[in-house]
């Protein structure tokens, strides 16, 4: 079996959760997120579709910048 992260079933601090949104908002992939903050790909998407916190708008707004 896969080694658990360390948050793995953990409740979300308010620390953690302004620290998702931040990542989310500079384009952070879901899985660096995911090392940083000690806890499952799965975990983030799920806090972040239930807080609100959206992956996609940043790298849209990321590709804009691009053209």
């Amino acid at each position: 079996m896969a080694k658990r992260p360390p948050n793995d079933g953990a409740g979300w601090s308010a620390r953690e959760l302004n620290t998702l949104k931040a990542l989310a908002k500079a384009g952070t992939p879901t899985s660096q997120v995911a090392k940083k903050l000690g806890r499952t790909a799965a975990a983030i998407q799920q806090k972040a579709m239930r807080s609100g916190i959206s992956f996609r708008a940043a790298k849209r707004s990321g590709a804009a910048r691009k053209k």
